[in-house]
């Protein structure tokens, strides 16, 4: 029976749980024990991995409640005495830090009491596709992914996001080749009533996206590097219009829009206007913290699923935003127009009253006057111009 006490607490306990596991070798049991000392350690990492089943550990947490003489009085006194966090750490198990976190502790615990649970499907070799929700076809999604060589240390990540509720109903996090992740990619999206598909394409991304292109899927995202013009309908595929507009596939991730982009995601988790269900995500945002003037994930965790998902709020809020605003543009010219009467007889200002009943009569245009000089003559449909 190997036992480890205080294992939040302990310089160098990598090291020391190195070599001290190998008296497991032959059998026997380990006890890891520890009140929390904040995220990035290695308890807390190891209470994560043990979480998600990637470890042979089974966690089990005695948070202060459970002493039969105390009380919440007694819990309030602590609170006086310790502050907020430290009294969460000491006698809630919580794995607080010292508020460096993106995205606060107290919001963390809101999403993790309300909205995380269990995927109600697993899917994959891996079981690395995780859903909470089955495609509706009467909703738009998004599906924003963020991508890795699928030999390392890194994840490839994406969500299928809800455009209208930004409720998250699916996850990927897993290891593949840029190949069979792009094979996935357009599955799911598919499955996803042809959701819009955002893949990142810094390094191995562009991997990635040579095999979306390949298999034609016809809503990838394309922007340009401002995103000043966005379009996300199948016309992109179209050589010329895409060269003209100097179109590229996928989101780049710049030093110019990566702050906004984590702004964003902390304003909309702050604001609560996004649904949050992976636990995966949750302990991700757990760890991604303020380095100095960079947001980024500690030192040995991964921020993944976080910019993935970071990524997939924005363009929700920019470029589609952008798109819906050219819509009602378009909309509001065409209406203007078929208001507006095609033949003046003076140089009084005459509306046509059929425009009203019959729209599309304005499209009738005079192309000359009769003998006597008069408009009104031979008339041309111009519906092509549509």
């Amino acid at each position: 029976m190997l036992i480890i006490d205080e294992a939040a607490f302990i310089d160098g306990i990598e090291e020391i749980w190195l070599s001290a596991q190998y008296t497991l070798s032959t059998g026997g049991r380990a006890i890891v024990l520890s009140t929390p000392n904040g995220v990035g350690n290695f308890f807390h990492k190891t209470w994560v991995e043990a979480e998600e089943g990637k470890n042979q550990f089974k966690t089990i947490r005695l948070p202060w409640y459970l002493h039969p003489e105390r009380d919440q009085s007694w819990r309030d006194k602590q609170t006086e005495l310790s502050g907020v966090k430290g009294a969460a750490q000491e006698c809630d198990c919580d794995f607080s830090t010292s508020g460096n976190q993106v995205v606060s502790v107290d919001v963390l615990e809101f999403y993790k009491q309300t909205h995380i649970k269990d995927p109600v499907e697993k899917r994959g070799h891996n079981q690395d596709l995780w859903i909470w929700d089955y495609p509706n076809y009467s909703k738009n999604y998004i599906l924003s992914a963020d991508c890795a060589r699928g030999d390392g240390g890194d994840y490839s990540a994406f969500h299928v996001i809800d455009v209208e509720t930004m409720e998250q109903v699916a996850e990927y996090k897993g290891q593949l080749t840029t190949k069979d992740y792009g094979n996935l990619l357009v599955t799911t999206a598919t499955d996803y009533n042809n959701a819009l598909l955002i893949v990142e394409n810094n390094n191995v991304g562009w991997a990635t996206l040579q095999q979306i292109i390949d298999r034609n899927y016809q809503n990838t995202f394309y922007s340009t590097a401002d995103l000043t013009v966005v379009d996300v309908e199948k016309s992109y595929s179209n050589k010329l219009n895409r060269i003209d507009k100097k179109m590229i596939a996928g989101f780049s991730t710049t030093t110019k829009n990566r702050p906004l982009i984590i702004s964003n995601l902390e304003l909309f988790c702050r604001q609560k206007q996004v649904v949050i269900k992976s636990n995966r995500l949750y302990e991700e945002l757990n760890v991604f913290i303020w380095n100095g003037p960079k947001a980024e994930a500690m030192k040995g965790y991964n921020d993944d699923l976080v910019m993935a998902f970071g990524i997939g709020l924005w363009i929700r809020e920019t470029a589609l935003r952008l798109r819906n605003e050219q819509i009602l543009y378009n909309k509001a010219m065409m209406n203007k127009i078929s208001r507006v009467d095609s033949g003046i007889e003076s140089n009084k200002d005459v509306r046509d009253t059929t425009s009203l009943t019959n729209p599309m009569k304005t499209w009738d245009f005079s192309t000359g006057g009769d003998i006597n000089g008069k408009m009104g003559g031979k008339k041309e449909s111009l519906k092509w111009l549509l």
